[in-house]
């Protein structure tokens, strides 16, 4: 079944215009409770080996939300030995060689007020997702199996969609959260310098641009002034498809010593008196002063400074805070 371009309208458009909200699924799924006469419609996601859990419900009539995980069990799960693609009746997913079970689901069917049901699962593998129509006294027909059908490809593309921007959201947060870690915080700049996007730490700072003159920035250079440096540089072609700077800033920062002092022990196998030595010293502290804050005699701190160069390799203390400030340490 062809979909009339008034359900592509009423149905399908809403899955494409709310890709990108925190409710992408919302109005699809209110105007099929409509275009179909249910009283409640469930969305169910599968994501990996894991079973398919409840996303989104949506009702009329008042019947309460928290009563969903009964709705599903009185249909049976539902059960992943259901055929992908294909509109399943209620009929069709009764116990049927089982007379007390049967009899159980009967009761378990008129105790959530399930009248009527049409059930799909979309899509097969680690990922699928699940769309069951309930009514409560108004029975579906054939109309209604084949709506679901019809429908099938569109939610499929847009879960599809969905997981492909969940991974994109993931991959950006977890950059950010890394570079803000280091203190640097980035933006990025349109051909007339205004700003497209920006990171939290961009926009918790606010650093003030340079001025635009005679277009794109160009070159990647240093703008600003010493104590607020900028740097600039070209976005990549592979990553824009309009002309696009980055700027970014870092702010002094210092990683917490019991934080690097953990990092430094797990990767340059020093102990954990000796990689908090380690984790002062990469800050600048003098040697003495910082095994006296540690409350360790000079002598021990000589050395655990010794073995520190030993274990490290490092020549010396800059040569020590170059291998910390480059390793994993600034990210504890």
């Amino acid at each position: 079944m062809a979909l009339p371009r008034s359900d592509q309208n009423e149905l399908v458009l809403p899955l494409l215009e709310d890709l990108l909200t925190d409710t992408p699924w919302d109005t699809f799924l209110r105007r099929l409770l409509s275009r179909a006469g249910a009283d409640r419609v469930h969305l169910l996601v599968r994501a990996g080996a894991q079973p398919p859990t409840l996303h989104r419900r949506v009702e009329v009539h008042g019947w309460s939300g928290r009563d969903a995980g009964l709705e599903l069990a009185a249909l049976g799960g539902p059960s992943p030995a259901l055929r992908p693609n294909r509109s399943y009746a209620l009929d069709e997913l009764r116990v049927v060689d089982n007379a007390k079970a049967r009899e159980a689901q009967d009761e378990a069917l008129a105790r959530t007020r399930i009248g009527d049901a049409r059930l799909i699962r979309i899509g097969a593998g680690e990922r699928s997702v699940w769309l069951i129509l309930l009514s409560e006294r108004a029975p579906f027909g054939a109309a209604d199996s084949a709506l679901l059908t019809a429908l099938a490809p569109a939610v499929e593309l847009t879960a599809e969609q969905l997981d492909a921007i969940g991974r994109l959201r993931l991959r950006a947060a977890a950059a950010e959260e890394s570079l803000a870690l280091l203190g640097i915080g980035q933006a990025v700049l349109g051909a007339d310098g205004a700003v497209l996007a920006a990171d939290e730490l961009w926009q918790t700072q606010q650093p003030a641009l340079p001025p635009v003159e005679g277009g794109p920035f160009g070159d990647r250079r240093v703008a600003g002034d010493e104590q607020d440096p900028l740097l600039l540089r070209p976005l990549g072609a592979d990553h824009s498809t309009v002309p696009a700077t980055v700027a970014s800033f870092r702010l002094p920062r210092r990683e917490p010593p019991q934080s690097a002092a953990h990092i430094l022990a797990a990767t340059l196998g020093l102990s954990r008196r000796e990689a908090m030595l380690a984790a002062l010293l990469s800050q600048g502290m003098p040697l003495i002063e910082a095994g006296r804050s540690l409350r360790l005699t000079d002598e021990t701190t000589r050395n655990y400074s010794k073995r520190i160069y030993a274990r490290t390799g490092a020549s010396g203390q800059a040569d020590l805070v170059r291998m910390v400030l480059s390793g994993l340490a600034p990210l504890g």
